[in-house]
């Protein structure tokens, strides 16, 4: 058991170097810089935010939830992980939790983001783009039955324009029942204190 051991663990060390390397090559040097340069437009979104949520129902009622995102930087800064809370404002046991993770993919020159959900075996990815002009991110993505029974078309936006107020809209289309994309949720972050 011992000798194994001794054998693997050459294996071992020369994993962690090769995982915790920088870029060595010309063109992953390339690659790894234009992940930076996609992902320094997201930074300010690292941190707390406080989140007001509008749910925009069919029916035109409006179903508000309150919650929070916490924002990292991940693996030298490659990935943004979001961990984001919702509940309704006077009951905290009743919570949804989302994980995602965005990164900027060089071969696609988008922005890829992946989504996991409490209660859910459900994966969501979507991909988009920065808009310099207008300081968002917008993406679109494809789920095939999405709760079941429909398709779901999404897009959404994160409108980073104001530091202090982010904006989060996410539209939703579910074929066959719906024909058009509509506000399904509008969220208000500001920074936590």
């Amino acid at each position: 058991m011992r000798s194994r051991l001794l054998c693997a663990l050459p294996l071992i060390v020369g994993a962690v170097t090769a995982w915790s390397t920088p870029p060595v090559s010309p063109d992953e040097a390339a690659r790894c810089a234009k992940i930076q340069q996609g992902m320094n437009k997201l930074l300010s979104l690292v941190g707390k935010w406080n989140a007001a949520v509008d749910f925009h129902n069919q029916d035109g009622t409006i179903h508000k939830e309150v919650g929070t995102w916490i924002v990292t930087s991940i693996l030298d800064d490659t990935y943004l992980e979001f961990q984001a809370e919702r509940h309704l404002e006077n009951n905290l046991r009743r919570h949804r939790l989302v994980w995602f993770f965005v990164t900027f993919n060089p071969k696609s020159n988008k922005y890829d983001i992946t989504f996991l959900y409490n209660w859910s075996a459900l994966r969501v990815t979507l991909a988009g783009d920065f808009d310099d002009s207008t300081q968002e991110l917008k993406t679109r993505g494809y789920i095939p039955d999405e709760d079941g029974v429909n398709d779901e078309t999404v897009a959404e936006t994160l409108n980073l324009k104001d530091h202090k107020r982010i904006v989060y809209k996410h539209y939703s289309m579910r074929s066959p029942q719906e024909t058009a994309q509509r506000l399904d949720v509008e969220m208000i972050l500001t920074p936590a204190k």
